[in-house]
């Protein structure tokens, strides 16, 4: 008896050193490097989403932590700082970090792998279309591209507020 709590560490060690464990954080490898995307952005006081342009450039700082740091512009004068930074902790398979965009500011965000998706949970720092929360998919299948998409609650209702495809380059 003494040696299941050993076997059940071991065990538990082994899990967490196999490849599909490592495999999350090598999913940040793939926003390295410089990006261009467009899509849709919609802010709360407008009727109808603005089209938009963004650069960003995606770094790894560390092994299980991606920075990705840029800006969109929506029509020639308007320009708005983006980025996210988010770390992967292999002990518990969650994402977490920091997300910027918003007009509210800072937000955080925290969520897991699924697929090659990213599902995170955004908590503004105020209150957006009437509460802090949404739902952000970050998707990358490695081929160069990828797509953030932000959900949110809109009278009642599930509403892509933003929908940006970007590709490396």
């Amino acid at each position: 008896m003494r040696q299941i709590p050993f076997l059940v560490a071991g065990l538990c060690g082994l899990v967490l050193s196999t490849p599909s464990a490592r495999a999350d954080a090598s999913f940040l490898q793939r926003f390295d490097g410089s990006w261009r995307g467009a899509g849709q952005i919609q802010r709360d006081v407008d009727a109808s989403p603005r089209k938009v342009t963004c650069r960003v450039e995606g770094s790894r700082p560390s092994a299980n932590r991606v920075s990705i740091d840029g800006t969109c512009r929506a029509a020639v004068i308007v320009t708005r700082k983006i980025g996210a930074d988010i770390r992967y902790d292999p002990a518990t398979r969650r994402f977490t970090g920091t997300y910027t965009g918003s007009t509210k500011g800072p937000a955080q965000v925290a969520g897991t792998q699924r697929g090659d998706a990213l599902v995170l949970t955004i908590t503004y720092a105020v209150p957006i279309y009437g509460d802090r929360n949404a739902t952000m998919t970050i998707r990358n299948a490695g081929n160069g591209r990828f797509s953030m998409v932000v959900t949110d609650k809109v009278d009642g209702a599930d509403k892509e507020t933003s929908n940006v495809t970007f590709n490396q380059g």
